[in-house]
């Protein structure tokens, strides 16, 4: 018997496959094709959306440049509500930040902060809504709160900041009259390069002898 198929027995069996298999063959590359055609008008939309919210963020520099500051918070604001997930809408939430403390909504302020902090995914922006959230904390005299912020064992991976953080901690520390302590942060943030004629006077205001 012949091992081998003629070549009329392979097209008989070929055929044979497709017409058990067509079906499935046909689905899958036509899902395989969908899923290929869904993910390309996935990146448009997302790069689409980057653009926009490019826009809109760069009308926000140019009005805090203007110094409008409520036109910079309408559109910080509209970054949130319609780009939330993208980067320019945590950076524009700290511009709301900033324009909230200056209108004396430090509540607001902190609450904007404390939402990039639970939820940015750069840790510099992290960081740095960190130090705002803790120094804002020490306006509405929630000194333990801004103390914990500060001292979480997340902060300390943040290298940059550590001699703002030590400075910051001081602070919150003599507004809770514990100079000492207050005075030890101040040593230590200095010795982490944190360098300014305040912290300067800071120091020799504590070194300065009781009346």
């Amino acid at each position: 018997m012949d091992d081998y198929l003629t070549e009329e027995e392979r097209v008989e069996a070929l055929k044979r496959w497709w017409k058990e298999n067509a079906r499935s063959v046909v689905f899958g590359v036509g899902f395989g094709a969908l899923i290929v055609a869904g993910w390309n008008v996935w990146q448009s939309r997302q790069q689409q959306t980057a653009e926009q919210a490019s826009g809109v963020f760069q009308q926000l520099l140019k009005a805090d440049d203007d110094k409008q500051s409520e036109a910079a918070l309408k559109l910080s604001q509209r970054l949130a509500d319609e780009f939330p997930s993208t980067a320019y809408a945590w950076y524009g939430r700290l511009f709301s930040a900033k324009y909230k403390t200056a209108g004396g909504d430090l509540v607001g302020a902190r609450d904007q902060l404390l939402t990039v902090l639970a939820n940015a995914k750069d840790d510099n922006l992290k960081a740095l809504a960190r130090l705002r959230a803790a120094q804002v904390m020490l306006a509405l005299h929630q000194e333990e709160e801004g103390l914990k912020l500060i001292d979480a064992p997340e902060a300390k991976k943040a290298e940059a900041y550590q001699g703002l953080y030590a400075e910051l901690k001081g602070d919150l520390l003599l507004s809770l009259a514990r100079t000492e302590e207050a005075r030890t942060a101040y040593l230590q943030a200095k010795q982490l390069g944190q360098i300014s004629p305040l912290l300067e006077l800071k120091l020799q205001d504590l070194a300065a002898p009781k009346s």
